[in-house]
């Protein structure tokens, strides 16, 4: 079997990441894990929200239809694999009126998990959701149609 390329920066039309706001996200992956992170994630379809790739030691998140940057995350690499050291969102985003970096965390972590690791965790969705719009946000956030779940994202300063 071969090995599938690896997303690169020069692999989809974006705009560079030029600075974020940190958010509290932490995981700890294993070497497995790490390697199909590297991989990244390059649009084939026009539902594919998102294009990720990893250029050491960050791994970017762009949406796919515009090329704005979303996140940049910082992995350390460990004996066993990689965890992250630092997650930025972007500034533009996070100065918004309703930006929310607990939900952030919660909505980067689905990401991960979903897109580049192969899990099935339910999309989280924000307690303010109105019932009509749930199924829609997914679609418009990430392109996908997992099961969902309300949260209540935890309160950072």
């Amino acid at each position: 079997m071969t090995q599938p390329l690896a997303a690169s920066g020069i692999s989809w039309t974006l705009e560079p990441f030029t600075g974020g706001v940190g958010i509290p996200y932490k995981a700890v992956f294993s070497e497995e894990q790490f390697a199909r992170l590297k991989l990244g994630l390059v649009p084939r379809q026009m539902e594919d929200k998102w294009f990720i790739y990893y250029e050491e030691p960050h791994l970017f998140f762009h949406r796919s239809w515009t090329g704005q940057p979303v996140y940049r995350l910082t992995l350390r690499k460990k004996p066993d694999g990689a965890e992250i050291h630092q997650a930025l969102w972007s500034n533009v985003l996070a100065e918004a009126r309703e930006a929310d970096p607990g939900y952030q965390v919660l909505l980067l972590d689905f990401l991960i998990s979903n897109l580049l690791l192969g899990d099935s965790k339910p999309f989280p969705l924000h307690r303010w959701l109105s019932e009509p719009a749930v199924g829609v946000f997914q679609h418009h956030v990430a392109g996908t149609g997992f099961p969902q779940v309300t949260v209540q994202p935890k309160k950072f300063d």
